[in-house]
């Protein structure tokens, strides 16, 4: 009897064991594809939100309130180390952003810097099916309850960058989760397993051991964003100068905006947001703490 149910428990665990390393019928290249196609499709059909936005460089972080318009976007810091900023620092902050607001061409020539960066970042997705070798690795829970595929990626040998921006990927690997049902990106986490080129407006060479991760998520209406981003490199700019760069960005707390919206109305929103905050007790310390 004894030995009856050893044998079978014996035969159940071996068929969990091999329906849980069963592949499913996934094709991850077609997924990146999918998935690279409609962050284009995406990036090229905007939609407007108010978010916060923290970074944190060497030990110290800047949080602002950020508002997206046709004319460009709008910046006021809410927080410096997580504290209020003070009357000095908010009238500065103030005077700052409203001359900018102000000043047809400075907002243009950021429009222009922020549509040089869009491109730059279509070809550095275009390319993500023809640059790595993907490989199914599994599947895990999502934040909106469907699964999310994860798949390894390695360096293709085959693949000839078509610029300066994508020769990173000839010393990156890592991994990826992808949400099928929407068909996005939810994370990429690569790192520099040599030393790369670069490109991104400058030349220079990135040392390996380089990290990067980047997080989405579905903000509201089937939108995504831009959640977190965590970039960890080293390296020397035009192969003289050196450059370190350490820093985690969080976005949080989206809310949509009328899409035309004008600059004068992102101002008073603004600061009616951070009469809100403050009537809140500032908030912004313990908002952070969730994302972190």
């Amino acid at each position: 009897m004894g030995r009856t149910v050893a044998v079978l428990l014996c035969a159940l665990t071996a068929s969990m064991v091999g329906r849980a390393q069963q592949k499913p019928d996934i094709d991850p290249l077609e997924l990146v594809r999918r998935a690279a196609a409609n962050e284009i499709t995406a990036s090229n059909s905007p939609v407007y939100f108010m978010f916060k936005d923290r970074t944190e460089e060497k030990g110290h972080a800047i949080t602002k309130q950020v508002i997206q318009t046709p004319q460009g976007g709008l910046l006021r810091t809410i927080a410096i180390n997580d504290k209020p900023l003070t009357p000095e620092q908010r009238a500065k902050d103030d005077q700052k952003l409203r001359k900018f607001a102000n000043d047809a061409e400075a907002r243009r020539k950021r429009k222009q810097a922020t549509k040089e960066e869009d491109q730059r970042e279509s070809v550095m997705l275009t390319s993500l099916p023809d640059a790595f070798l993907y490989t199914y690795a599994g599947e895990q829970p999502g934040p909106n309850g469907s699964p999310l595929v994860r798949l390894t990626f390695k360096t293709n040998p085959k693949f000839n960058p078509p610029n300066h921006e994508t020769m990173v990927y000839q010393g990156m690997q890592g991994d990826m989760l992808i949400d099928p049902r929407a068909g996005r990106f939810a994370k990429i986490d690569g790192t520099l397993f040599k030393d790369v080129d670069f490109g991104w407006g400058i030349l220079g060479r990135l040392y390996h051991g380089g990290k990067f991760v980047i997080e989405q998520k579905e903000v509201g209406g089937g939108h995504w964003e831009m959640v977190r981003q965590t970039l960890q490199f080293n390296g020397r700019i035009l192969l003289v100068k050196p450059l370190t760069i350490s820093s985690t960005e969080t976005t949080y707390d989206f809310h949509p905006v009328p899409a035309n919206l004008t600059t004068a109305q992102a101002l008073e929103l603004l600061y009616k947001s951070d009469e809100v905050v403050a009537e809140n007790g500032g908030g912004v310390k313990a908002a952070n703490k969730s994302h972190k």
